[in-house]
């Protein structure tokens, strides 16, 4: 291999990594040193072995960035890599990654050149894309794994663990009634967790016993659509199809990316401003100690950019910006607690299910992938990780989960109605609070990893959702459907703001308000396992500028019934519209309004949630202004 003569080099712009198209030529920038010898490798495309080299000596450098412009280059018929002394390296800014046989297949160490980089010509058609710019309060995220999502065998996915088998959920997303799904990392990573400090022709020798990066958060190329997520040659085209394909059905995509503590901040900048350009994405949620926070929520160009984060620290100090939110693990772990009917968790629990700042938004969720899913959250006490190969050791031992008296699968009636209950009282906590509510995929048909809480290296059945338990469970998914419905019918339900619990607009009710067996009045005992939460619906305008209604939502997680006095509203009737507990005929949303013949106490069932809302009297024709 020589260098070619004929190729002429110029000196390039180290201000942008990776390969950037510019007028006449490419421009190649990469992070090296400048006492190190440094050749750019260029392959035919499709070729394990360089056509050319070219060397990219002190002139080319600018600090320690080296950049050369090649014009007239023809990058439709090249690869390449870098090579730094006798190691070929890849560009970490690639836009593109070949070579890669298939998820989970350590690459044979013996050719260095089997994995290339290669090139975005950015010749796609958009058509008309418009990202759909949710507000935090109108949105309702639902997370998936690109590839645990589809490769369960009965997913009903042609092009399984691909990013064109989410293009084939699209009618179910829509269905289900959900605003944005965010993916776990779809970036390029290693799927292939290695020993530290073992060198690779080694690890090459026990690579069956290897195990499997199957969640992926960690480093890699991050410019790079992950090539094994895609069903064709072409990750690049597919990812920009399923974005496109999203938006075309109202969804937003939203994408996590892992950042160790050594990232630079420029880096993390660079590579959302590039998922965000040139994939059109919606949003960020970013995760590790290199992510430059108070950076992005300042950058212009993500203004409009869902960006969240675990922490935004010095909220004091910085600019309110509603396009940021802190993702709510507190809620996570006090709702669990007010589920299972923990001793001193009902304040906590209403604090979580109000809490909605002004300055940003709060990602609310029962479950995530680090953890039980929601059917194992309500079937085991304890986490069960052995197949991880850590003698159960990883994961989170408290889990704050109750498995209604029995471990695991059970086939006792009363068993798996009490925890189909559960899940419903789950799903009502999530999605009736204020804030933004996250869905974990899969946990609104009872997908269960059979009491593994920590499953990043299954990439099995284990992993995977069991599209198994869709058929079986078709009842919940209705109910999910309608509960969201009921919340996006009902703004005052999800407004902007956090509710003051004041009647500062003089109409006579707070816009929330707390009772108990007492109206106007919360008990927050220690023993307190219950509450009444009334929403004055003349705080908020639906679509059509009428004001919102009154609700009242009866939340008892006791395992006794209690009785909730009913606040009276002025020419209103209350009337029952939900139970959590089904009737004869397993209706939750009651297709016909039932009045309550006693307009003062209503008695709510044992670890039960009911909703009941505010009707014009009959005999008044019509509502005098409040």
């Amino acid at each position: 291999m020589a260098e070619k003569k004929d190729r002429k080099v110029m000196q390039g712009d180290p201000r942008v990594l990776g390969v950037v198209r510019r007028t006449g030529g490419y421009n190649f920038a990469a992070e090296f040193s400048a006492e190190e010898d440094v050749r750019l490798l260029l392959y035919k495309k499709g070729q394990e072995q360089p056509e050319e080299e070219i060397v990219i000596d002190s002139s080319y450098f600018t600090g320690q960035m080296a950049s050369v412009f090649l014009p007239d280059f023809k990058a439709e018929r090249y690869e390449y890599n870098y090579q730094v002394g006798e190691t070929v390296v890849h560009d970490p800014a690639a836009a593109k990654i070949v070579g890669r046989s298939g998820f989970g297949t350590v690459t044979d160490s013996s050719n260095p050149h089997s994995i290339r980089c290669g090139f975005d010509e950015n010749k796609y058609d958009w058509e008309e894309d418009r990202r759909p710019e949710y507000p935090y309060s109108d949105t309702i995220l639902y997370k998936i794994h690109v590839r645990g999502y589809t490769m369960q065998k009965n997913s009903k996915v042609r092009k399984k663990g691909t990013f064109a088998g989410i293009i084939e959920k699209i009618p179910y997303f829509q269905e289900l009634g959900i605003t944005s799904l965010e993916l776990m990392p779809v970036y390029d990573f290693d799927e292939v967790i290695f020993p530290q400090n073992m060198p690779l022709k080694y690890a090459m020798k026990m690579k069956d016993k290897l195990k499997t990066n199957f969640w992926g958060y960690t480093k890699g190329n991050y410019f790079a659509p992950k090539p094994a997520y895609c069903a064709g040659r072409d990750a690049i085209k597919e990812f920009r199809d399923m974005v496109k394909a999203l938006h075309k059905a109202g969804i937003e995509c939203i994408l996590e990316f892992y950042f160790p503590k050594d990232t630079h901040h420029l880096l993390v900048l660079q590579v959302l401003h590039h998922w965000y350009l040139t994939y059109h994405v919606d949003g960020f949620h970013l995760l590790g100690d290199g992510v430059p926070v108070e950076m992005l929520c300042k950058d212009p160009l993500l203004c409009k950019a869902k960006l969240m984060f675990y922490s935004l620290p010095d909220m004091g100090k910085r600019q309110s910006t509603r396009n940021a939110a802190v993702c709510n693990e507190g809620f996570k772990y006090d709702i669990r607690r007010f589920l299972k009917s923990d001793e001193d968790s009902l304040n906590a629990a209403v604090r979580h299910m109000r809490s909605n700042p002004a300055a940003h938004g709060t990602i609310n969720y029962i479950t995530n992938q680090d953890g039980f899913t929601l059917m194992d959250l309500v079937s085991y006490d304890a986490k069960h990780n052995e197949a991880n190969g850590e003698d159960n050791q990883d994961g989170n031992s408290y889990n704050f989960s109750w498995n209604c008296g029995v471990e695991g699968p059970s086939r006792r009636l009363s068993v798996r109605k009490l925890r189909e209950q559960q899940m419903r009282n789950a799903f009502l906590l999530l999605l009736l609070s204020q804030g933004t509510p996250m869905i974990y995929g899969g946990d609104e048909f009872g997908n269960s990893q059979q009491g593994n809480n920590n499953a990043y290296c299954q990439d099995n059945e284990t992993g995977w959702v069991d599209w198994r338990s869709f058929g079986k469970n078709k009842e919940m998914i209705d109910f999910v459907k309608d509960v969201i419905a009921f919340r996006k019918q009902h703004p005052i339900l999800h407004p902007e703001k956090e509710l003051r619990v004041m009647d500062y607009k003089s109409f006579g009710y707070p816009d929330l308000s707390y009772h108990s067996s007492r109206a106007w009045y919360a008990s927050y005992d220690n023993v307190s396992y219950h509450i009444g939460m009334m929403y004055c619906g003349l705080y908020a305008q639906k679509e059509d500028g009428q004001s919102d209604d009154f609700i009242y939502i009866a939340y008892n997680f006791h395992w006794e019934p209690h009785e909730f006095a009913l606040p009276r509203i002025k020419k209103q009737k209350w009337c029952r519209i939900f139970n959590s507990i089904s009737g004869p005929e397993e209706e939750y949303f009651l297709k016909e309004e039932e009045e309550l013949e006693n307009q003062k106490m209503v008695e709510v069932a044992p670890r039960s949630i009911s909703i009941f809302i505010g009707r014009q009297e009959k005999n008044d024709a019509s509502m005098e202004t409040l």
